[in-house]
């Protein structure tokens, strides 16, 4: 199975941001850094999916990181370091096994490599990514994590250190991310890929269903995360922070 593990957001200044979405009656943490990549983050966690709101620290140690294709700091560059939704992560529990699949079937594959960050406590998180795709694709895959440790594991520690809260706008969790893209061959692949269930399709739009949330895809003149659907919230609105589109609905 292939759950929605996490949105990447990049943004000017994680603490800001997290400062922001409090205000938006949302329970926002400051993460920690990633000094292999020159980046550090702010968490916004709806169970185990989240939120990332990433900034830069290290100006140098990115440029090395997006030599290394299909990963979200080449998807940083490519975008002209513009902030806003990037990317997204898929949490796997067969990331070895996902790696021999996708070569087969002719991406280019990178990874499973280790990676690990020390949090504000002093702990240390540690999980494998691996980033797939193809040379020149208009299109960027999601990225895919495996964690170490069971996910209730995580859960009770997350919550225990008070990162997973709940929050203030109310009993929310991550409903929906609308995507725009050129040729809903993608999502037609994707589905493929991950095993998500096509349940409504026109000649403009697909929608599938992944075990925690919805994609769906809207044909556009760009590849791009168009909008994020927070459900179960009191109050239903639109915002846009640092030109990531948050839609909140009851």
């Amino acid at each position: 199975m292939y759950w929605l593990d996490h949105i990447v957001h990049f943004v000017k200044e994680p603490k800001s941001m997290a400062e922001k979405t409090r205000e938006l009656g949302l329970h926002t943490v400051e993460g920690g850094k990633h000094e292999m990549w020159g980046t550090y983050n702010a968490l916004c966690y709806f169970g185990l999916s989240y939120i990332e709101f990433i900034g830069v620290f290290d100006k140098e140690l990115l440029e090395q990181s997006a030599k290394i294709p299909f990963t979200l700091h080449a998807s940083y560059k490519k975008r002209n370091e513009q902030v806003g939704l990037t990317r997204i992560a898929l949490r796997t529990n067969s990331i070895e096994e996902d790696a021999v699949k996708l070569r087969e079937r002719g991406y280019e594959v990178i990874g499973p490599d280790s990676f690990s960050r020390v949090r504000p406590d002093g702990s240390v998180l540690t999980w494998k990514l691996l980033h797939f795709g193809k040379k020149d694709s208009p299109f960027e895959f999601p990225f895919l994590i495996q964690w170490d440790g069971s996910d209730e594991e995580r859960y009770n520690d997350l919550a225990k250190n008070g990162t997973i809260q709940k929050h203030p706008i109310g009993e929310v969790s991550i409903k929906e991310i609308s995507f725009t893209v050129t040729d809903l061959k993608w999502a037609e692949e994707w589905a493929d890929l991950f095993q998500h269930e096509i349940v409504e399709s026109t000649p403009a739009y697909i929608k599938l269903k992944a075990p925690n949330c919805h994609f769906s895809f809207n044909l556009g003149r760009k590849n791009e995360i168009a909008e994020v659907t927070i459900g179960g919230a009191k109050e239903e609105k639109q915002v846009v922070l640092e030109k990531g589109k948050y839609l909140f609905v009851r």
